[in-house]
């Protein structure tokens, strides 16, 4: 009988740990990722575990429509001055730093740096087709990405990023360049052109 029941406890902590690596829905409607609010338009974008996201600072979030192998959306809604877009494994990873007066070209040097020390020696990130942007009233800027590795798919990017009360909001939609990128880019800008950031 105390064998069963303990049998019966060790299977529920086992099911408990599996609920919180599981990827959850995200949306439809307003959905906040931290300090920024953003629309979603459909309920076809899923939400990745922490599990599979350990390089995000809090707050921050990867979403996926079709795995995060082929599509990705990383919101990082909050780099304060001095912080970095994702959080540094070891003392021998050190990421570039954001500065709150960046202008829009060294954010794209931000981007191409970060990317390229998250996905390991074997890649490279070109960026390309800086431009503004607007968000309402808020300015912003828009740029191209691509992103080649050795051991994956050819990736296409863009990136979305606007300073707000000396503050970096910083989005990311990656997709393999064969199909993928095309397939979901117009959801992905729909949620990215709806960011604001609360309050």
């Amino acid at each position: 009988m105390v064998m069963r029941k303990i049998k019966v406890v060790t299977l529920m902590l086992l099911l408990a740990g599996c609920m919180t690596t599981q990827f959850s829905t995200v949306g439809p409607g307003q959905v906040a990722v931290a300090s920024l609010s953003l629309e979603v338009w459909d309920s076809k974008w899923n939400r990745a575990p922490q599990t599979l996201t350990g390089y995000l600072h809090t707050g921050s979030e990867v979403w996926t429509r079709d795995g995060m192998l082929l599509d990705q959306l990383i919101v990082v809604p909050k780099v304060n001055n001095g912080g970095t877009l994702f959080k540094s494994s070891s003392d021998s990873l050190v990421y570039p730093t954001f500065r709150q007066d960046m202008l829009p070209n060294e954010i794209v040097e931000l981007t191409e740096g970060s990317l390229a020390k998250l996905m390991g020696t074997n890649t490279i990130v070109e960026a390309s087709g800086l431009r503004p942007y607007r968000l309402g009233d808020q300015r912003a800027v828009m740029f191209d990405l691509m992103v080649t590795s050795a051991d994956a798919p050819r990736r296409m990017g863009r990136v979305l990023a606007f300073v707000q009360n000396d503050s970096l909001s910083w989005m990311t939609y990656l997709g393999t360049e064969i199909h993928y990128f095309d397939k979901h880019w117009d959801s992905a800008l729909q949620v990215m052109q709806s960011a604001a950031v609360a309050g």
